[in-house]
């Protein structure tokens, strides 16, 4: 739970479009269940590509009591007051007055609007489970219990590649020299004007940062996202700074870090998502060449 809230916070208030992710060629087919009825997909199962568990979008909304319309390649939910907008081939995501990036956009399959399964439902207030035993997801609406699931598919064990810079840097130039300082277990910092940025521990919750103003704070708990829109290019540039080296986003793989923080950054090539990731005082040297 703890690295899906992350990656979806370090994304959070920022967007780009990529292209459409090639669908898996060994795709699986995923049951799924509301409330314990099964639901019924008459032209178009659902299925799991990587990681990711995709859906027929009209089928699972209206099982949960929500109104799908289509128009202009856009798929339109709405629920309660509760409103997503979906454009097709798109990572770009409305919720409400939220703009959020998926690593898997919406897609046309055999004349169907596939989506991703656990945002759809969990944007729309339900719980999601997963059985990779069965091949089930359980989704379940009220404050009703649920049994501990199995190791969720946005949980799954990832490993980050070296850090490395995406095509866009106008942030990380911004942020990373001379800017971002880290000494005696406290890091500061300034928000580059122009970005959004939030920081988010279990103590606070989630505080959105101001743009312009400067912030200090002590490394072994939380995390600070970064992140900037380029609307004409209609692209995103984001980093995640870890306070906490040893946290279960970083897969364990800098626990052996001390005396230095860890930044994640998301780059987007060919339509596809990949995490990079590298020691602070790396990043910041890195910088200097931008």
């Amino acid at each position: 739970m703890k690295k899906t809230l992350l990656t979806l916070l370090t994304l959070m208030l920022v967007l780009g479009a990529v292209g459409t992710a090639s669908a898996s060629a060994a795709a699986k087919s995923v049951a799924v269940t509301v409330n314990g009825k099964a639901v019924v997909f008459p032209d178009g199962k659902s299925v799991m590509e990587g990681d990711r568990v995709l859906i027929p979008v009209r089928f699972v909304s209206e099982a949960l009591g929500a109104k799908v319309d289509y128009k202009n390649r856009t798929v339109l939910i709405k629920q309660d007051g509760k409103s997503i907008s979906m454009k097709v081939n798109s990572a770009i995501v409305s919720r409400d007055q939220d703009k959020l990036l998926l690593d898997v956009p919406a897609r046309i399959k055999n004349s169907r609007v596939y989506v991703p399964l656990r945002f759809v439902s969990e944007a729309l207030g339900a719980q999601v489970d997963w059985s990779k035993a069965k091949m089930l997801v359980a989704i379940t609406t009220g404050t009703a219990p649920t049994k501990e699931p199995e190791k969720k598919p946005e949980e799954t064990k990832k490993v980050f590649k070296s850090f490395e810079w995406g095509q866009k840097t106008e942030l990380g130039k911004a942020l990373f020299k001379n800017n971002v300082k880290y000494m005696n277990g406290q890091v500061t910092f300034t928000v580059p004007e122009g970005s959004e940025a939030s920081y988010l521990s279990a103590q606070t919750g989630l505080m959105k940062l101001k743009p312009g103003q400067k912030y200090t704070y002590s490394s072994g708990n939380g995390s600070i996202s970064f992140s900037k829109i380029y609307a004409k290019e209609n692209d995103v540039e984001s980093y995640g700074l870890s306070l906490d080296t040893k946290s279960e986003y970083l897969s364990h793989q800098f626990d052996d870090v001390t005396n230095d923080l860890v930044v994640d950054h998301i780059i987007i090539k060919n339509g596809k998502m990949h995490s990079t990731a590298g020691r602070l005082s790396e990043v910041v040297a890195a910088a200097q060449s931008l």
